[in-house]
C-alpha cells in the first residue's frame, strides 16, 4: 500500500468516527452478566488497592491477595484453624484475655503459651515438628495442611 492510499484511509476513519458523534444515543439491551464481570473487577482492583496499604494489619498476613483462598484444599474448619495459628490469636492461647484470667503457661516448660511457642519453641513438641515441619520456618514455608497435622498430631486440634 501506497503511502497516499495510507492517508486516504486514514482521513477516511477520521470522517467516519466523527460522524459518529452525531448519531443518536439509542436504548440498547445487554445482559447485566456482561457488566457484572467488569464491575466484579473494578471492585476485586478497588479493593486490592486498599488491602495493600493495610499490609502491617495481621490479616494480610492470612490472605494477602484479595479473593483468593489461602488453605482452600482444607475443610472450613481447618482453614479457620490455620488462619488463627498464622495470626497467632487462637482460643486456647488468647481466650484468658476474654475471661480476665493470667496467661496460660506450658505444662512442659513453663514458658507463656503463645501460638509460637506451641508451633516453634516448645521442646515437648520437637519430634512432631520435625516429622511436619523440617527445618523451615513455620510461618512462611509450611503448608497449612502440614501445620493442621501437627496440631492434631500434638493433641491441639480441638483446642484451638
Amino acid at each position: 500500500m501506497e503511502y497516499s492510499t495510507l492517508n486516504l484511509l486514514t482521513l477516511d476513519a477520521d470522517i467516519a468516527a466523527k460522524a459518529g458523534l452525531d448519531v443518536a444515543i439509542t436504548n440498547m439491551r445487554f445482559p447485566v452478566s456482561d457488566l457484572l464481570t467488569c464491575v466484579n473487577q473494578l471492585c476485586v482492583k478497588e479493593w486490592q488497592q486498599l488491602r495493600n496499604q493495610c499490609s502491617s494489619n495481621k490479616l494480610y498476613g492470612v490472605q494477602p491477595v484479595v479473593g483468593r483462598s489461602v488453605s482452600s484444599s482444607l475443610g472450613r474448619y481447618s482453614s479457620v484453624l490455620a488462619n488463627r495459628f498464622r495470626i497467632g490469636h487462637t482460643r486456647l492461647t488468647n481466650s484468658y484475655l476474654l475471661k480476665g484470667e493470667s496467661q496460660p503457661v506450658c505444662e512442659a516448660c513453663h514458658s507463656p503459651l503463645t501460638v509460637k511457642h506451641i508451633l516453634v519453641d516448645c521442646n515437648r513438641y520437637s519430634a512432631a515438628r520435625q516429622r511436619y515441619f523440617g527445618l523451615k520456618d513455620v510461618f512462611e514455608n509450611v503448608a497449612s495442611r502440614n501445620i493442621i497435622a501437627y496440631v492434631k498430631d500434638i493433641g491441639f486440634y480441638n483446642c484451638i
